[in-house]
């Protein structure tokens, strides 16, 4: 028979949580288990159950700890000022963290870390003059547009080049799609404006923020 392993010893919640979120980074979303979290560890799956309560409550831990770094407290006098830095750092934090955003988009699961960054966010757009509802539309508007910029231009995995969409996109023709022609051809060589994500979000906050004083 198999010899058990025995639970590691100074095995913490810190150290579950850090192991699965290497797990997802190394090997995807999908690979996360308790099995395989364990094997990380070098210690038998039932050792986890001391410290998390399945795989659900270790993905939550694991939002927890990467929300942490979402950026909270950002330099600038004016409301907007710091909405625009807040979200661009944000959408390049998680760029580096894609798999999360696919967690999020089911619906199920959040993080309360996260609702630092949004509470500074929301209270940033009422400063700046929007009442609660409207301040909360306007937030969320901002998210979802780095949500949607990351998920379309960011994908999960590796694409292989050229893709359906790379081959499609080079049978665009002027009779057809005549605007996308026109980018396509002032944009010769196929890279897309610098700093996208920003001047998306800079445009987006003005026309949300009232007043011309907002402008960026």
């Amino acid at each position: 028979m198999a010899q058990q392993r025995r639970p590691r010893p100074g095995l913490t919640t810190a150290s579950v949580v850090t192991a699965g979120r290497r797990v997802i980074e190394r090997d995807g979303l999908d690979a996360l288990s308790m099995r395989s979290v364990a094997a990380e560890l070098g210690t038998a799956a039932t050792s986890l159950y001391r410290h998390v309560d399945g795989r659900e409550d270790l993905l939550v831990a694991i939002l927890e700890q990467v929300a942490k770094g979402l950026p909270v407290s950002v330099p600038g006098e004016r409301p907007g000022d710091r909405l625009l830095t807040r979200f661009t750092e944000a959408h390049d934090y998680m760029a580096r963290h894609i798999w999360v955003l696919h967690i999020l988009i089911r619906g199920e699961l959040v993080a309360r870390n996260a609702f630092f960054f949004a509470n500074a966010c929301v209270e940033d757009f009422l400063e700046a003059g929007l009442p609660s509802d409207e301040a909360m539309s306007a937030f969320r508007s901002c998210w979802y547009l780095i949500i949607g910029e990351l998920l379309a231009e960011h994908p999960l995995h590796p694409v292989r080049h050229p893709s359906q969409r790379d081959r499609l996109t080079a049978e665009i023709t002027a009779a057809q799609f005549p605007a996308l022609a026109r980018y396509r051809t002032e944009v010769a060589d196929g890279t897309p404006p610098s700093d996208l994500s920003r001047h998306a979000l800079r445009a987006l906050l003005s026309a949300l923020l009232p007043g011309t004083s907002h402008s960026f």
